[in-house]
């Protein structure tokens, strides 16, 4: 109850506070935004982590496959079993 009651309040002050500076700031903070993402470090980063996927998404690939296919045999081992398990009833068992 605490907890809802908290969120509850910041989620009022916040309404309250963003609705007094209004777009203004939104715009402010937005060009803020933007111009970070454009900044060199930021886009050296970002460069640097595409490449490092393009490197890697090979080997990430085969793991995904090798994992796919282990778990489609498992999966058709369960459900064989299932079957095979599920086809005899009681009246098969008695004598």
């Amino acid at each position: 109850m605490k907890g809802k009651l908290l969120f509850a309040t910041g989620l009022a002050a916040g309404y309250v506070l963003g609705s007094r500076s209004g777009r203004a700031a939104y715009e402010k903070l937005k060009a803020r935004g933007t111009e970070l993402w454009h900044s060199k470090p930021v886009q050296d980063k970002v460069a640097a982590a595409a490449e490092t996927v393009k490197d890697k998404a090979p080997e990430v690939t085969d793991h995904l496959s090798e994992a796919a296919r282990r778990a489609g045999t498992v999966i058709s081992s369960a459900v064989h079993r299932e079957a095979g398990h599920g086809s005899t009833t009681a009246a098969d068992k008695l004598p």
